[in-house]
């Protein structure tokens, strides 16, 4: 007789459950509406801005104007002029980033697991880490001459830093009790690196690799600025050297899409990796 009012008081239970989760799930809906519609008034209002100073307030030779811009955009497409640089500087970019994070990974699992290695080379880490990597650009060009290899190493030197300060912090903020909670159990220092030290700095990772893209850009731009021939930094030089505001802008443009796809897919990469995390906690790691 007490079984069909608790089946009862369950089903009643599951369907609050259930009405709860559409409300949330309309309500996410909506915050992402919001928001998409908010950029789309900020982006429409600061190229409007952009078009009505273009010629009224500053010279539209040096300002150009949005139509100016994807015009040029629209033509490097159609001529193909724009495919070669952009292969080019995809491909500096991509072996700078997968070389810098490759190495910023491995050297903190070698300070996760060997605590003395950080002391010992933290003052190398800081002397190089404070030389303005730009000024690194001729000497690393000096040494391995024009071609793809000194635009992957000055990404691989910008990329790197980002990711392995990061995931350092990470090691660092991994919580003691959890640790001794885990020896108490009999886990070996072995154990805690792979179960605890290293799954909890994957979040700063997430944060490193989005910090490391635009970084990543910057160091294959800055070596195609000082001596290239190809890519879309040696795009906006060019343009730039014949006075074509819109068709450097338009090189510019090509750089920040290459920002945005990269971006675009670690969104996704990091939802797939930290889907067990709460998501104010995932929105507070995407900024």
């Amino acid at each position: 007789m007490s079984v069909a009012p608790a089946l009862d008081a369950l089903a009643h239970e599951a369907g609050l459950l259930e009405r709860t989760g559409r409300k949330e799930a309309a309500r996410a809906r909506a915050r992402q509406a919001g928001i998409a519609v908010g950029r789309a008034v900020l982006l429409a209002v600061a190229l409007g801005m952009w078009g009505y100073a273009s010629g009224r307030l500053v010279d539209a030779e040096f300002l150009s104007d949005p139509r100016a811009v994807l015009a040029a955009f629209v033509e490097l497409v159609v001529s193909g002029r724009l495919f070669p640089h952009l292969w080019q500087t995809l491909l500096e970019v991509l072996g700078g980033y997968a070389l810098g994070v490759a190495l910023a990974v491995g050297l903190t699992v070698l300070v996760a697991a060997t605590p003395a290695a950080h002391r010992v080379l933290r003052p190398f880490l800081i002397a190089f880490y404070s030389i303005p990597k730009i000024a690194l650009a001729p000497l690393i060009i000096m040494w391995f001459g024009l071609a793809t290899a000194p635009k992957v190493i000055l990404a691989t030197a910008f990329v790197f830093f980002v990711v392995f300060m990061n995931m350092v912090a990470g090691v660092y903020a991994v919580n003691p009790h959890l640790a001794a909670a885990m020896r108490v159990m009999g886990a070996t220092r072995r154990d805690l690196l792979r179960k605890l030290t290293l799954p909890s700095t994957v979040p700063h990772l997430m944060t490193g690799l989005r910090l490391a893209v635009p970084e990543a850009l910057i160091g294959a731009v800055v070596g195609e600025f000082i001596a290239a021939n190809r890519g879309l930094g040696y795009l906006v030089t060019s343009a730039a050297a014949q006075f074509n505001t819109a068709g450097t802008m338009a090189a510019i443009l090509a750089l920040l899409l290459i920002v945005v796809v990269m971006d675009l897919g670690l969104s996704i990469a990091e939802r797939r990796l930290l889907h067990w995390r709460p998501r104010a906690a995932i929105a507070v790691v995407r900024g």
